[in-house]
Formats: C-alpha cells, structure tokens, sequence
C-alpha cells in the first residue's frame, strides 16, 4: 500500500480532480451545498491525489414536517472517486472513516434527527457490498429501476381541462422557487435544494416538462442525458389536489415522444421498491423492470 495522507481539498488540487471525474471537479467549484469541509483527499508523498471522497445533503436531509418522527431517515449521500490505477482498500478505508468522522460532527448540530451516511450501489456488486456491510454499513432502502424501449408505441393519455404541459426552463429564482414548492407538496415535504436544482439545470440535454393549470405548476417530469442512447424520465411528481386525473401518464409520455423523437432508444427511472403506486404507474405505461440498487448506509450515532 502506498503512504498517503488524507486531507480536505486544496485549491491547487483541482486540475488532479478533473484528471479523474471533470463533474467533481465542477462540483467542488460550483455546486452552492458542496461544504469543503465534507471533501476528503488522500495524497500521496509526492503531492500525488490518489482519490476523494465527498458527502453530499440528499434532498431527505431538510425534508420538511418529519422533525417529529424519529424514526425519518436523513441521507448524508457520499461518493469515492480514485485516480486511475491508485484503488486500494487500505485508501478506501482511510478515506470511509474521514467521512464518518465528519458525519459525526454534523450530526451533533442535529442531535435529534436519525442521520445515514449512505451510498447507491448494484445489486450484483457483492465487492463493494461486503467491503461496506463487514464495515457496520447496512441495507437501508431497495430502489428498483425501470426502462421504456423507445422503439414501442408510446401510449397517448388526455389531459383534464384546463392543463397545459410544456418544455420549462427552471432558470431563475422564481421559477425554481415555483417547481420546489410543488415537489415539497407532491413529495410530502422532501424537495432538491434550490442549490441543487440550479445545478440540475445545467445537466447536458435536461428538459423539464411541467403541467400548468393556469399559472399553477401542478407537476413535471424530467429528462437529461445518461448515454448517447439513454436519458433518463426522472422527478416525476403530481401535487396531490391533481393526482389520479392522467397527469402523471401524460407528462412523462410526453417526455417519453420527446426523447424517441431526440433519437434516444432507452428512457430509464428509479423508484423505491415499496412504492406501489409508482410501481403500477410506470408498468401500466410500458416500462419494464431492469435492474435493482440498494441504498447502503452507515447511521450515525
């Protein structure tokens, strides 16, 4: 194993990141929740970053209306990214117990509120899952997701009077302020950022498509670019006072026509596994199982 110690980022460190992942490197720059103090590098003697590692909020982190239940898990997401050639366990390691500690330190400013340090991982990746499960990290959450082959008819579903859905560009404070404040209510209070839904926007290829009644955004699906041949149909909410009127279907078939008519083959989601009405949702439309995650985590006490 190498020697190497790990610190937070430096400001010289930032070329050696984007060598290894540019959206890091734009993440430590730019994205406004990136604390620096959530940034661990491990670095070799010679200056060399060999890896870094980040926590993240996740949009569960400040849900609103849970502070009674003790029970609400509130995600610290992370992530590790190494050099190519320089993945080591012994780094990898180093680098969980430098987030953990930091964990800690946020977690005493919220001492009431259950915190998780959690990463998404495949299902089949029995590597990683045993490195984090022999480390105390367990299985917290199960997200399944699904894909719609381009190639099929995409079904047509009406609007009720009075809705209009169409392509929204999210790029001022209003609007952004708008699109949160129906996710918050569609999704009982758990809502991206505005940080992070600023930085969304600049996502290559994102298109929201938001269904209006008059002047009131009542829900949206987004897409953005994954491959050449593959986006995504994700945030997909309906505030609850328009629910069960064909909204939901609309919107993402018509983000579905959209993404056929981009050249794109595969549209994909995820949800979690227990969420039935979700689940009967994207199947009736056409979507097909594909894959699975887990949602593995550390709590911190």
């Amino acid at each position: 194993m190498r020697d190497f110690v790990i610190r937070n980022p430096k400001d010289e460190d930032a070329e050696q990141i984007e060598s290894m992942d540019f959206v890091l490197k734009m993440l430590y720059l730019y994205h406004g929740d990136l604390d620096k103090r959530n940034m661990f590098c491990a670095v070799s003697g010679d200056g060399e970053v060999l890896a870094v590692a980040h926590l993240m909020e996740h949009d569960t982190f400040h849900a609103v209306g849970h502070d009674k239940d003790p029970n609400f898990k509130r995600y610290l997401n992370y992530e590790i990214i190494f050099a190519e050639n320089a993945e080591d366990e012994g780094i990898k390691a180093a680098l969980i117990e430098a987030l953990i500690g930091r964990s800690r330190e946020i977690k005493a400013g919220y001492q009431e509120k259950r915190i998780i340090m959690a990463q998404y991982l495949d299902t089949d990746d029995l590597e990683e899952l045993s490195f984090c499960l022999a480390r105390g990290f367990t299985i917290c959450d199960t997200i399944v997701v699904y894909k719609y082959d381009l190639s099929r008819e995409i079904p047509k579903y009406p609007l009720p009077e009075g809705v209009l859905v169409k392509p929204t560009a999210l790029n001022n404070s209003e609007a952004q302020e708008t699109y949160r404040h129906a996710e918050l209510a569609a999704f009982d209070g758990v809502a991206w950022s505005l940080n992070h839904l600023g930085w969304m926007q600049g996502s290559p290829e994102i298109v929201n498509f938001c269904a209006f009644h008059g002047d009131q955004l009542i829900g949206n699906t987004s897409t953005w670019r994954i491959t050449d041949e593959r986006s995504a149909t994700e945030n997909v909410f309906v505030i609850p006072e328009w629910q069960k009127k064909g909204v939901a279907r609309n919107i993402i078939c018509t983000a579905l026509n959209y993404l056929k008519q981009q050249g794109k083959t595969i549209a994909t989601l995820g949800t979690h596994g227990d969420n039935r009405k979700a689940i009967r949702l994207y199947t009736q439309i056409g979507y097909e199982l594909c894959g699975s995650r887990f949602t593995v985590g550390y709590e911190i006490d």
